[in-house]
């Protein structure tokens, strides 16, 4: 249902605020941190309970809600996902669901692929899924669209190598979920 929804559209204007989101665990609990990097930077957290288990391709079920919770009231140009968008079997990813429930222009960046094969043509290598390209992989790692941005918004900002918004994100993930007490 979410991949009907998706709208892959060139991003209007360069993105001015760019944010990272980014989820780690400790036990049942996890830590949803967002970085944003833009004329101010704005980090936030939630922690919460988590009680759907980690199957590949379901990411969303398990850490959306933190992730939706930590991004309230935040709305940047472009959201950055630690996770897939369209490169995904059911064409939506974490990053792809986010996208569509917030209306916000969303990039996943992951770390491993889930489906298609690499294509390279013109010096990019593409990631294609029957035929179509859905996303890119740079170095190791794999950038695709989420919503509201096209392929060309992905490849120039994989061009730009790993966003520094997400490392911070993926970061202070580590650092807040060290710090949980789950007792």
């Amino acid at each position: 249902m979410i991949a009907k929804q998706v709208n892959l559209v060139k991003l209007e204007r360069e993105p001015r605020e760019m944010c990272g989101v980014d989820v780690a665990y400790k036990g049942e609990m996890g830590v949803a941190v967002v970085v944003c990097d833009g004329e101010t930077q704005i980090i936030k957290k939630v922690k919460g309970r988590v009680s759907f288990p980690y199957i590949p391709g379901l990411l969303f079920m398990r850490e959306a809600p933190l992730m939706v919770k930590a991004l309230e009231d935040v709305k940047p140009d472009l959201l950055l996902v630690d996770g897939h968008g369209i490169a995904h079997p059911r064409r939506s990813g974490i990053a792809t669901v986010l996208g569509v429930l917030l209306e916000t222009p969303t990039v996943g960046v992951a770390k491993s692929r889930l489906v298609g094969e690499i294509v390279e043509e013109g010096g990019v290598n593409y990631v294609t899924l029957n035929g179509e390209r859905v996303g890119v992989k740079v170095g190791k790692y794999y950038y695709s669209p989420g919503n509201l941005v096209s392929l060309d918004d992905v490849i120039q900002l994989s061009k730009m190598g790993y966003p520094k918004v997400l490392r911070e994100a993926d970061r202070l993930s580590k650092v807040y979920r060290n710090e949980m007490d789950i007792s």
